[in-house]
């Protein structure tokens, strides 16, 4: 595995630890379920697994290892990943969420109201531009199916941008294990 971020929706989530100069890497996919783990690069552990609680083990020399996750809550997290060694946990990390504002303080603020009005007037630029395209080279009934995808890859493109801006603020965060 390589340095990468330590969550996207479609590439998964990862968590690294580091014990006695072994680099520990476990990923996870957000789609599918597969799950793997690594020691130095050299894959030691792999399943599906689609439950909220994943269980590795393995070994290396004399030592026994075990990865474990816990997905507290799917949408809000955190997903803790701990790391045991001969049966006594001595590593974890969490994958933390930004917080998500709540409903009610988002539709006070006048920011949302002017970035709705934003979007409604730039759909609104769009089919106008598109009607007049229509118009201006008579084109087909058929070509409003055009429109049509055109608004839906605007769309989709405006709730990936605003995933991506979420997903940045995902941490991982060292953690003390008594």
């Amino acid at each position: 595995m390589s340095d990468k971020k330590p969550f996207s929706f479609l590439k998964g989530y990862s968590f690294s630890f580091e014990d006695e100069g072994r680099k520990i890497e476990s990923w996870f996919s957000s789609l599918s379920g597969q799950e793997k783990v690594f020691v130095n690069g050299a894959q030691v552990s792999s399943k599906i697994n689609i439950s909220k609680e994943a269980f590795h083990e393995f070994s290396i020399a004399d030592d026994r290892y075990s990865i474990r996750l816990n997905i507290v809550d799917l949408i809000r997290g955190p997903f803790e990943c701990t790391l045991s060694k001969n049966g006594k946990e001595i590593k974890r990390q969490k994958l933390i969420f930004p917080p998500v504002p709540s409903l009610k303080s988002t539709f006070r603020k006048v920011s949302y109201w002017l970035s709705c009005l934003f979007y409604l007037f730039l759909y609104g630029l769009v089919i106008f531009a598109l009607v007049l395209v229509k118009v201006y080279w008579n084109l087909p009934e058929e070509s409003y199916l055009a429109f049509f995808i055109v608004l839906l890859i605007l769309s989709f493109t405006i709730i990936a941008y605003t995933f991506l801006k979420w997903s940045s603020g995902v941490q991982v965060i060292e953690e003390d294990v008594p």
